[in-house]
């Protein structure tokens, strides 16, 4: 007898975990304790799983933005145009096929551009990325909250062109992008960063980009009036305001090389 409850005793001890003893208590505790353990690494399971896939979207998000500009990337070459004179096709980034816009074809440019996929992209990037830094920490974590980051990008972007227009309007400020005439690749690299805050006229000169400062700050500071209070002061509207400057130059720099990108591809192919 003796034997047998030695041998059941040692039976027990290798079920167990090795250097863990059974837990005390009365079995209904033990059996509560494991289901709060169970739902915590449940939640964070599925915490995990979201940024998994956010950080997924985000990825998807910017081959999609790729890809939108290399299918609007002409390859080709454009050629000159003899109207316009070479003093002018030589100030800065100017191209030689550029010509002045009215005021009426600026409103037809922003109205046609302000519902391009690839800002709706932009928008769905950023929130992705505040989804994955937690940003703001108020609006938790989850599809619901993706949804309040994504409105609240989308709702930043709305009041940055509705600033923009009447500003360039008023100035006399073209912004439409322009690709570079430099050779090497610093050069044209850059005339896309300058071109951020540096921009053309309408005479074909070169002006600071106040649309573009006007805008992001000003689209900054408004928006922040539906985030958390803590947001609600000059430091954040800086910080958010520079963010979409260093977004927008991204982009310049993106548009400046997508050909290139493009005729390689096609070469390798």
């Amino acid at each position: 007898m003796h034997r047998i409850l030695m041998r059941m005793r040692v039976a027990r001890e290798r079920r167990a975990p090795f250097g863990c003893r059974m837990p005390a208590g009365t079995p209904g505790e033990t059996g509560l304790s494991g289901l709060r353990h169970s739902n915590v690494m449940s939640r964070r399971q599925g915490s995990w799983v979201q940024r998994i896939l956010t950080a997924g979207m985000v990825a998807g998000g910017s081959l999609g933005l790729a890809q939108i500009a290399w299918a609007q990337a002409d390859p080709q070459p454009q050629k000159p145009d003899p109207s316009v004179t070479s003093d002018a096709a030589v100030s800065g980034t100017l191209p030689p096929q550029w010509q002045r816009m009215s005021v009426e074809e600026k409103l037809r440019y922003d109205a046609r551009h302000f519902v391009d996929p690839e800002n709706i992209l932009y928008a769905g990037i950023g929130a992705g990325i505040d989804q994955l830094r937690e940003r703001p920490s108020e609006w938790g974590e989850g599809w619901g909250s993706f949804a309040q980051r994504y409105g609240s990008h989308l709702g930043q972007y709305a009041i940055q062109r509705a600033i923009m227009f009447p500003v360039q309007a008023l100035d006399h400020e073209d912004t439409r992008y322009f690709r570079s005439k430099r050779g090497s690749f610093g050069g044209r690299l850059g005339d896309a960063f300058l071109h951020t805050v540096w921009r053309h006229d309408d005479s074909g000169g070169m002006m600071p980009a106040y649309s573009e400062f006007f805008g992001d700050y000003g689209a900054a500071a408004l928006s922040r009036l539906w985030w958390p209070d803590r947001f609600h002061n000059g430091k954040a509207i800086f910080v958010a305001g520079s963010d979409t400057i260093l977004i927008d130059a991204g982009i310049n720099v993106l548009h400046e090389f997508a050909p290139d990108i493009k005729r390689w591809l096609h070469l390798k192919h």
